[in-house]
């Protein structure tokens, strides 16, 4: 009776062993994975060279066990070769990253890193030399064009403004200042109806004792008022847009001095 007992707890223990070691993960759980029918068939077609119907089935094999390390190494690999029509080193990367991180211990370890390194220069090579979209060529080439015709437009009023400066310089005048005092660009009318005309200041009048200095370097206004016995103001007075932008008083330019009967 003990006999039988000690045999039947030894084969109770034994079948308990079995089960344990079972359902521990071994080297043989990548031929499981390999095992599945769908990715039986994706190597079957793959060696027929129908990569679409590779692709399809190692996909179905994931969609059955998304844990399947095997079928994302096959996938890696198709997606890495340079020649096949599925290239693509983004999806290639993916496929690696993941068989690594379901299977850590995988015999292909050394050469997924160094086909990981490849996509990830590939990739960025891509991007570098990623061609512009049409739609922004246009938008650079509509902004070109306007830029140039607002520099067009910009030289063309600056040579408005000073062929004007050279006539009212030539003919002694100053710009109105009617709109600044009254807030309006409307003149005032006499009792015609006609536009009411200000009379111009006396230092306006070039008569025939007005004078003009050609300033040099090292002159001013100031020296020029003591060297023709003239008041400062009247010289002031008399040369407006100098006064106006201090930039103009440089050698080379006209200063008209007035005649002394205007001080």
């Amino acid at each position: 009776m003990n006999l039988w007992f000690s045999l039947g707890k030894t084969m109770t223990l034994a079948m308990l062993a079995a089960l344990v070691v079972g359902c521990e993960p071994t080297s043989g759980s990548g031929s499981r994975m390999e095992d599945d029918a769908d990715f039986v068939r994706g190597k079957s077609r793959l060696a027929r060279k129908d990569v679409d119907g590779a692709v399809l089935s190692f996909r179905k094999a994931l969609a059955n066990n998304p844990g399947n390390a095997a079928a994302h190494f096959e996938l890696g690999l198709i997606f890495y070769e340079p020649s096949n029509k599925k290239n693509n080193y983004v999806s290639a990367c993916y496929h690696f990253q993941r068989h690594l991180e379901l299977q850590q211990d995988s015999s292909h370890a050394g050469n997924i890193d160094g086909f990981i390194k490849v996509c990830k220069k590939e990739i960025a090579k891509d991007i570098a030399m990623a061609p512009i979209p049409r739609s922004e060529i246009n938008a650079i080439h509509t902004m070109r064009t306007q830029l140039a015709k607002a520099n067009s437009e910009k030289n063309n009023l600056k040579s408005q403004v000073e062929a004007m400066r050279g006539r009212l310089q030539q003919a002694g005048s100053t710009l109105p200042e009617v709109a600044a005092a009254t807030g309006s660009l409307q003149p005032s009318l006499n009792s015609r109806g006609n536009p009411r005309v200000a009379p111009r200041p006396n230092y306006e009048v070039r008569s025939s004792q007005t004078r003009t200095h050609t300033l040099k370097a090292g002159e001013s206004l100031y020296s020029l008022a003591r060297r023709y016995s003239v008041s400062f103001s009247a010289l002031k007075a008399a040369n407006p847009r100098l006064m106006r932008n201090s930039r103009d008083l440089k050698p080379g330019v006209t200063v008209y001095i007035p005649a002394k009967r205007t001080q």
